[in-house]
């Protein structure tokens, strides 16, 4: 799982820098959607893990709960950054046709991350790693609120530009970083993993 989400921010601080610079469109969005695709995959384990600790009520528990809110947000940027990829083969459409988070998927993230803050969604989540549950947490915290700010700029005005070009990419690129360094986190230390078995 932390492999798959710190994969996934790379991609997504990769796909950052190759807007600012204008890399090729194609190539841009593919690696907004295989990041997204690496999220997707590590979300998917992670609900996995929430369901297998058998919870009595999966919309009273938090950890479930925070993990199916966060793979639906995930499904929402695959399905963006595909779309993404298949328009960037217009020839005719402008370079601004980059991905860049959108509100749903944002909102998603933002949700599960606030529902991953109770004190029992972390407690089943951070069994292992708990010494850095709340750092974790505060961490992918602030990577939904940045890829907010990233939805929030990426909104076009009337006149079909940003709202905040500097936000759109900004925004992107903190959040993936806040995303990576929570992804490095969460992965078990050798004692961990031996205290566990």
């Amino acid at each position: 799982m932390g492999y798959g989400f710190g994969i996934g921010s790379t991609l997504f601080a990769i796909g950052a820098i190759m807007a600012v610079l204008q890399a090729n469109l194609v190539a841009t969005n593919v690696v907004y959607a295989l990041g997204a695709v690496f999220f997707t995959s590590a979300a998917a384990v992670q609900l996995r893990a929430a369901e297998s600790r058998k919870p009595r009520r999966r919309w009273a528990d938090p950890d479930w709960m925070s993990a199916a809110i966060q793979f639906v947000g995930t499904l929402e940027f695959n399905v963006m950054t595909i779309r993404a990829v298949a328009m960037s083969f217009d020839q005719t459409i402008p370079y601004s046709q980059v991905w860049d988070p959108d509100v749903i998927g944002s909102a998603l993230f933002l949700i599960s991350s606030w529902v991953a803050w109770h004190p029992i969604a972390r407690e089943k989540r951070h069994r292992v790693i708990h010494g850095r549950s709340a750092f974790i947490t505060l961490s992918n915290m602030l990577g939904s609120i940045f890829f907010g700010l990233s939805a929030w700029g990426a909104a076009l005005l009337p006149d079909g530009t940003y709202q905040s070009l500097f936000w759109s990419n900004a925004g992107t690129f903190i959040g993936a970083l806040f995303f990576l360094v929570a992804a490095i986190a969460t992965v078990p230390r050798p004692a961990e993993r031996a205290a566990d078995m």
